[in-house]
């Protein structure tokens, strides 16, 4: 018995040593405080239906490898087709495009998926070594390059984008070589930037210190100005300089030795971990929603689909498509769940319509503080027009059951 109790705490402490060794090698520490709070604050709705919003924010970065392009055109609508809401509406993608990449085969490919309906295109920028004024530049020369195709201008004429930030630097949170600009906060808001929908961001300074949260933050003269936040809370007037909208980060237990025992989920579809069945579930736990506003929840996933072959390959291939069938099969039911397939900007506006505790189908809210971008209005009115229904659990099959 002695010599059991004496193998099971030198066991412990091995396992005590090696999990804070991982703790400190992969920066853990930035945001498990964070998610120790989230864990005892965490408020789950007391009754159904929970209306789930799913988008995908897609670190789009084909460069010139115009095939990779042209497997998007071809296979993503019939991806897309094949995975419908609680409304028969398609899988949306929201393709987050770097700045400085200007090539105008690529645009011309996005376009043409907008246009037939299936997402919307942000402002993704990498940069570095720069000043406030050089910054600035940057970002004109990219939004002027994106409106030429019908991007980041919406219906009404403004000028308005979500945000993505080039290796996570985010403020200069991650020092002057990617980024370089301390108020880049205050920029980006006066830029036309409604929302920042970089993190999760694991092993990285970047990572701000809250967890499965939407907060408002305030600009200052120090890197990683949203270390500091307040959440979007229903009922408050939001405000600050910019809304850091963020995806899942859950700890799940695993069988896997190397990992301790210990998988930490942040919603990346990667060839390096498949997308399954477990991860959809944990995506769901992180229960990220509006305070206030526990019945309507946000799944922000995240990915480089375009940067390699085996990138792209694991969100058109299989492994996603099985994971949809899930999500749709399990999280759209009617009673307990709703699934809405949302692009970045639409999620945005719902979240805001829940700060403001507003009532009623979520799906109204949609369009209702940034309005649609130009290159997808044509194919909005025509959604609008046909309005096809699907029952929950069924709009997969695509097979309306009625319209309206």
């Amino acid at each position: 018995m002695r010599i059991l109790k004496l193998v099971l705490f030198v066991s412990l402490a091995l396992y005590v040593l090696a999990f804070g060794a991982r703790v400190w090698a992969r920066k853990f520490y930035i945001w498990l405080p964070g998610y120790v709070t989230w864990s005892i604050r965490d408020e789950r709705a007391s009754r159904g239906p929970v209306h789930v919003f799913f988008f995908y924010t897609d670190h789009f970065e084909p460069a010139a490898h115009s095939g990779r392009v042209q497997r998007w055109v071809e296979e993503y609508p019939k991806l897309a087709d094949r995975h419908r809401d609680s409304r028969g509406r398609p899988l949306q993608h929201t393709w987050f495009y770097p700045g400085e990449q200007p090539l105008e085969p690529n645009m011309l490919a996005l376009q043409k998926l907008v246009a037939a309906g299936y997402g919307e295109v942000e402002l993704h920028l990498h940069h570095g070594n720069d000043t406030l004024d050089s910054a600035r530049s940057r970002y004109q020369a990219a939004i002027s390059f994106f409106q030429k195709f019908g991007f980041l201008k919406t219906v009404d004429g403004e000028t308005r984008f979500g945000f993505i930030h080039g290796n996570n630097g985010l403020d200069n949170s991650m020092g002057a070589r990617v980024c370089g600009v301390n108020r880049e906060l205050q920029l980006l808001r006066e830029m036309g930037c409604y929302a920042d929908f970089t993190f999760v961001s694991l092993w990285r300074d970047a990572q701000p210190p809250y967890v499965n949260r939407i907060f408002e933050v305030v600009d200052d003269d120090r890197p990683k100005s949203y270390a500091q936040g307040v959440p979007l809370q229903a009922g408050r007037a939001v405000g600050g300089d910019l809304v850091i909208f963020q995806g899942p980060l859950v700890m799940a237990g695993t069988l896997d030795p190397r990992k301790l025992f210990v998988q930490v989920e942040d919603g990346d579809i990667h060839p390096g971990v498949p997308v399954t069945a477990r991860r959809v579930d944990s995506w769901i736990r992180a229960n990220i929603h509006v305070e206030g506003r526990p019945e309507w929840i946000f799944v922000k996933v995240h990915g480089h689909a375009a940067s390699s072959e085996a990138d792209l390959e694991e969100t058109l291939g299989q492994n996603l498509d099985r994971a949809l069938r899930y999500l749709e099969d399990r999280y759209n039911d009617g009673t307990r769940y709703v699934l809405h397939y949302v692009t970045a900007r639409e999620a945005y506006n719902v979240a805001r319509a829940a700060a403001t505790n507003l009532q009623g189908d979520p799906r109204q809210y949609l369009d209702w503080m940034i309005k649609p971008y130009l290159a997808g209005a044509a194919a909005r009115r025509a959604a609008a027009a046909s309005s096809t229904v699907f029952p929950q659990g069924a709009g997969r099959e695509g097979k309306p059951w009625s319209t309206r």
